[in-house]
């Protein structure tokens, strides 16, 4: 899981050119050996990960499309709905120990007034 991670890291890095016939299988490398090859790979570069091999063009444009950054607006929307449902949950317990201290308070000034009344 590592050497994919630094694959797909290594693919946004791209540098010099190797041979565009060159297969790197990235099982048998180790994982600085993979990140080296994969700078100096071109993008039309066949690159094998488990199996499933693709360029590196392809595995970046995937790795792209998977690890978008979040959009700023709907983050915030989204930040906003869970403020909503914070405070109103903090407001329904509030509603609901203030109750509970109401009955307690009824029950213990009812009873004292009872011993009161003695």
């Amino acid at each position: 899981m590592l050497k994919t991670g630094m694959l797909l890291g290594a693919l946004c890095l791209g540098a010099s050119p190797l041979c565009a016939a060159e297969l790197i299988h990235a099982g048998k490398m180790t994982e600085a050996q993979l990140q080296e090859a994969v700078k100096a790979a071109p993008d039309d570069a066949v690159i094998e990960v488990h199996g499933q091999s693709k360029t590196k063009a392809e595995w970046r444009n995937e790795w792209l499309t998977n690890n978008k950054p979040p959009d700023p607006a709907k983050a915030k929307q989204t930040a906003d709905e869970h403020k909503a449902k914070f405070e109103a949950a903090a407001k329904a317990l509030g509603d609901q120990q203030e109750s509970a201290i109401a009955k307690e308070n009824a029950a213990v000034e009812a009873e004292f007034e009872k011993l009161k009344a003695r």
